[in-house]
């Protein structure tokens, strides 16, 4: 009879641990979906999506939390604008070209405290990250290296010299190579505060011919 009743207490004691932890499981589901949610209306009602957001392109790539207190809720969103750049952009010259955005949102007791786009603009603020430091060309031309010896497995050569070979009259952009045995890096960049660099990587020998950007934060783009 004792053994009876130790099993019923038992199986109760566990229905309810079982209960307990689907009902937290199911708390925690739904303050995620209205942690996201929040991030969402967010986007919707900032600058940059209110000017000319793509509707329906709205994609929930990450969420995750901070080990922090208290908790920062990350959730990390893909967007498409029908032009580029960020924030309002009425008045200004654009390119009228379906960009797509990628924009990190922190979110801390409900509130929005943090959100980047891009890496590049703080869209609750209205502004132009400053990147601590920026590329030296070397930086660059290392960086675009790196990304074919990974993509391409290549063993690039270490000595390079380097010559500048902006045309003649040419204001606002720059063009240097790197040249190297067989190899030559090519880099053109507008003089801004925040260029993009075009790259070009030829070899004579082979014939092998590679062109993408770099960022000024230093990401690899292949065209």
């Amino acid at each position: 009879m004792n053994m009876r009743k130790t099993l019923i207490a038992a199986l109760v004691l566990s229905l309810g641990i079982a209960s307990a932890v689907m009902y937290t499981s199911a708390l925690q589901n739904q303050k995620n979906l209205d942690t996201e949610q929040i991030a969402i209306n967010f986007l919707k009602n900032g600058a940059t999506y209110s000017f000319d957001g793509i509707e329906d392109s709205i994609t929930i790539l990450d969420y995750y939390m901070l080990e922090s207190y208290p908790v920062q809720h990350v959730v990390v969103i893909s967007f498409d604008t029908a032009h580029a750049g960020w924030g309002d952009r009425e008045g200004t010259f654009i390119a009228q070209v379906i960009t797509n955005h990628v924009i990190r949102i922190t979110i801390v007791e409900g509130e929005v405290v943090s959100a980047v786009i891009d890496d590049q603009w703080d869209e609750l603020n209205q502004e132009q990250l400053i990147p601590e430091e920026y590329l030296q060309l070397e930086e660059v031309r290392e960086a675009t290296l790196d990304y074919v010896t990974e993509h391409y497995q290549i063993d690039f050569p270490g000595n390079w010299i380097s010559t500048v070979t902006t045309p003649e009259n040419l204001v606002g952009a720059s063009t240097i190579q790197y040249i190297s045995g067989y190899w030559t890096v090519t880099i053109s960049y507008p003089v801004v505060q925040f260029p993009e660099y075009s790259v070009s990587i030829q070899n004579t020998s082979t014939g092998f011919n590679w062109s993408g950007t770099v960022t000024s934060n230093g990401e690899v783009v292949e065209s």
